[in-house]
């Protein structure tokens, strides 16, 4: 089936400029004009694009570069740009960062903002994706003025598609930044633009109530964020979205999780990772692993979770995650020392607090400096213990997560009560609880 080759026009010099990067590298590649056009257009457009007298659709330069084996930048070179090959720039950044490449879209994305002149459609659109790609690189703050310009230009031209859009993100922002408030305000936002706006966008609206039941399952609400991610798939219906259905798959599986039910979590953690897999999203499915890897932990299986960690944690290295990477290095220590490797433990436990220290998140110094208290007590120190335990308890004082609170005084009462001091292990203990039991508005 051919490339609707004629989707988008533009200006002759652009077109003269794009015809001419694509003939030099076909030269270099000694192809023929029947090679790259192959059956989805003729030699004779092909011929008349070299020309600058025909405008490739975005489709059909995307084909030609992939027969050229040149990358989307190789179309963004020279003085005068053309549509289709911005149109790819952008499709390209996207591509990238479902494939956990967000230091590449972030490249791109950048270069391609440096261009002159630059729609605002385009400029506003590139900042949406630019955005993102920080997210996954870091640090998150940087996002957030990327956002604030780019909702101010969608506000005011009136698109309320990309302005919910961006307001969805902004509130994914603030979530990563781990101020649970902020997000949920931006979230509810973006829930009352799309209804007031009467948009048709299945997948857009699936996407607002997967964030809002991240935030009940943040709020220790489990049951509350299972209603929302199945209230999620339902506004999908049968839309066909796997980077969406996995992200609500994910949800299920943390939030059975919490809510005890770890034989519904497995499977639903299992079925999200086949389907990033199937992305190729290399970041999402590091994330999925140490889901799993955190379930097989509750169920005893500490070998398996160590190899599930030890995975994600080479993968993310692969494409230079820092975000990420830190959580998985501490999981694989604690799957260590559950299994009484307490030197491998000791030496994970040094990468993920190498690692913690070069990233924003401040859940993954949290957790570092936790599973830090647990393997200083296994080596008989109370004192080192104690002070990991401490400094985990101060940051995550500073963060609007009951879950990590919880958490933190409940590995810190284990330790005191074993180390003899019962009354400060009652005193956590209570701590402990009373986090838990603890349902911050969302």
């Amino acid at each position: 089936m051919r490339a609707n080759p004629r989707k988008r026009s533009v200006p002759d010099a652009r077109a003269g400029e794009l015809g001419a990067r694509i003939r030099k590298a076909r030269h270099e590649r000694g192809l023929s004009l029947a090679a790259v056009a192959g059956d989805d257009f003729s030699r004779a457009f092909l011929s008349q694009v070299e020309l600058g007298r025909a405008h490739p659709s975005t489709r059909t330069l995307q084909i030609i570069a992939e027969r050229l084996q040149r990358p989307i930048e190789y179309f963004l070179q020279g003085e005068a740009v053309s549509s289709p090959a911005l149109e790819l720039a952008l499709i390209e950044g996207q591509t990238r960062l479902r494939r956990g490449d967000g230091a590449g879209a972030r490249a791109l994305i950048d270069e391609l903002l440096q261009r002159r002149p630059l729609s605002l459609d385009v400029r506003t659109r590139a900042q949406s994706i630019l955005a993102e790609a920080v997210m996954r690189t870091g640090p998150v703050t940087d996002a957030i003025p990327i956002l604030d310009e780019a909702i101010r230009a969608a506000d005011a031209s009136g698109w309320a598609g990309l302005a919910v859009e961006l307001y969805d993100r902004m509130g994914t922002a603030y979530y990563l930044l781990r101020r649970p408030h902020e997000a949920g305000r931006w979230f509810e936002q973006a829930r009352a633009a799309y209804e007031s706006a009467g948009l048709d966008d299945p997948l857009l609206k699936a996407r607002i109530l997967g964030h809002q039941a991240n935030l009940h399952y943040v709020a220790g609400q489990p049951h509350e964020a299972i209603s929302e991610y199945e209230a999620a798939i339902r506004a999908a219906g049968d839309v066909l979205d796997m980077p969406r259905l996995a992200a609500i798959y994910e949800g299920l599986a943390v939030s059975h999780r919490l809510a005890g039910q770890l034989g519904s979590a497995l499977g639903y953690a299992q079925r999200s990772l086949r389907l990033f897999e199937t992305l190729q999203d290399v970041r999402m499915g590091a994330q999925l692993r140490s889901n799993m890897a955190e379930i097989l932990l509750e169920q005893g299986k500490a070998q398996q979770a160590e190899a599930l960690f030890d995975e994600g944690a080479g993968r993310l290295a692969e494409v230079g995650d820092r975000e990420l990477v830190p959580h998985l290095l501490a999981g694989a220590a604690e799957a260590a020392l559950e299994q009484g490797l307490l030197a491998r433990a000791s030496a994970r436990l040094e990468q993920a607090l190498e690692a913690a220290a070069a990233s924003s998140d401040p859940l993954a110094r949290i957790n570092a400096e936790r599973v830090a208290g647990r393997v200083a007590h296994a080596h008989g120190r109370p004192r080192e213990a104690g002070a990991h335990f401490k400094r985990a308890l101060e940051l995550a004082a500073g963060v609007e997560s009951a879950l990590e609170r919880s958490r933190v005084a409940y590995d810190y009462a284990r330790v005191l009560e074993a180390e003899g001091h019962g009354a400060l292990a009652a005193r956590q203990y209570r701590q402990a609880y009373e986090a838990r039991q603890a349902r911050p508005a969302v």
